[in-house]
Order: structure tokens, then sequence, then C-alpha cells
């Protein structure tokens, strides 16, 4: 499993925790640094660098239970 995923597979971990939320807020966030696992930049489109195990940890924390989807991740 890679150490990073992509602004989709981000977007669908938090889809499948209940989690509603669009690629283009997501990453919008992440280039405001609202979330500790990812950095991005804007550019013509979004430049960005998600630690996969560090936004599972980051989900775990704030649901206060195990994370789902992130076998598939």
């Amino acid at each position: 499993m890679a150490p990073t995923m992509t602004l989709h597979e981000c977007c669908e971990l938090m889809r499948a925790n209940e989690i509603k939320i669009s690629e283009p807020i997501l990453g919008q966030m992440i280039e405001e640094g609202k979330f500790p696992f990812a950095v991005g930049v804007r550019r013509k489109e979004g430049a960005y660098i998600i630690f996969r195990a560090g936004a599972v940890r980051w989900l775990e924390e704030m649901l206060g239970t195990e994370c789902a989807g992130k076998e598939s991740e």
C-alpha cells in the first residue's frame, strides 16, 4: 500500500466514514492547512501530498472509533 493517497482517495475515505465532503472543498481545506496529514498548493489544479496513515489516524481520533474503508485504501 502506498504511503500517500490522492485527493479522490482521501475524499472517498472520508465519505466511507459518513463525512460529506467534495473534492474541491477538501482540496481547499488542505491548502488552508486545516488537516495535519496533508499539504497542498494552489496551481491551475491543486497539488497535494496526503499521508495515508496520518489520514486514518486523524479520522479515528476524530470519530472515536475504527476508521471504515482503510483496508481498501
